[in-house]
């Protein structure tokens, strides 16, 4: 029967449909996939950035510690050369200042630098960290991304099994029809089958062309809702100039009567 070989057609090129869309959601699935392991070696490699920059700082600390115990250093020393001892000429004792001022500004420039590295590793701790996040970020929308690719893959089975169903269906009732010989019970089981599924199709035309007439019906309502709308703002429009005209007239006659009163009470009764 050509319903039945055009049902076939029809669901076959379906089934093929859904094939090729599940053939490219597997294609797009592998490459997200793949972005996610990407993601995580690269969260893995920021990880490792983090933990090496945290292991510079201890010692950089320890430097600048260091670094600020000779400042100290040099600054008593130079504290308790402040008065000359005796014995001693001024001139080897200003020499002595000399010598001593020169080394507490190259211990403050060395305890500066080393306080500068610190700070400079402290900022590549939080660059460090910075990447992290935003690695999460991206491990965690690459796993979204799979997840609903999986989700989607999955929602083409119950049709597929839904179409693969309906098909045999139709491919047994067509073997029953072009059987040879006939059987005859078998037969007025399938016609029995074909008429519910007439009567099925045809209750769903029937409720199909009522819901359209509906909405015919809707849309010309709409239709003319809108039309009024329309025709009421262009009025609107037409208005608002003349009652802006308006309310400046009324500004201006209120100003000047303010002013007549105001000169009328200043030139008295």
């Amino acid at each position: 029967m050509p319903y039945l070989e055009q049902e076939i057609a029809r669901l076959q090129t379906a089934l093929q449909a859904l094939a090729t869309q599940q053939t490219a959601l597997t294609t797009q699935l592998t490459t997200q996939q793949q972005a996610v392991t990407a993601a995580q070696a690269q969260r893995s490699h920021a990880q490792n950035g983090v933990a090496q920059a945290q292991a510079r700082i201890p010692p950089l600390q320890a430097a600048a510690a260091a670094a600020d115990a000779q400042v100290a250093e040099a600054q008593q020393d130079l504290l308790d050369a402040s008065e000359p001892p005796q014995g001693i000429p001024p001139a080897t004792w200003r020499a002595r200042l000399a010598a001593l001022r020169k080394r507490l500004a190259e211990a403050k420039t060395a305890a500066t630098a080393a306080h500068a590295r610190v700070t400079e590793a402290q900022q590549g701790v939080a660059q460090a960290q910075a990447q992290v996040r935003a690695a999460d970020v991206q491990v965690s929308a690459a796993t979204a991304a799979v997840q609903a690719t999986q989700a989607a893959i999955a929602a083409l089975q119950p049709r597929r099994q839904e179409l693969q169903t309906k098909l045999a269906e139709i491919e047994r009732m067509n073997a029953e029809i072009t059987r040879d010989p006939l059987a005859r019970e078998t037969l007025q089981q399938v016609a029995r089958e074909l008429s519910a599924r007439t009567a099925a199709l045809e209750d769903s035309h029937l409720t199909a062309r009522f819901e359209l007439e509906d909405a015919e019906t809707l849309l010309a309502g709409l239709l003319i809702r809108r039309n009024e709308l329309t025709a009421l703002i262009a009025d609107l429009a037409r208005q608002i100039p003349e009652a802006e005209a308006q309310e400046t007239a009324s500004q201006q006659a209120l100003a000047a009567t303010e002013a007549e009163v105001s000169t009328h009470l200043q030139d008295g009764p």
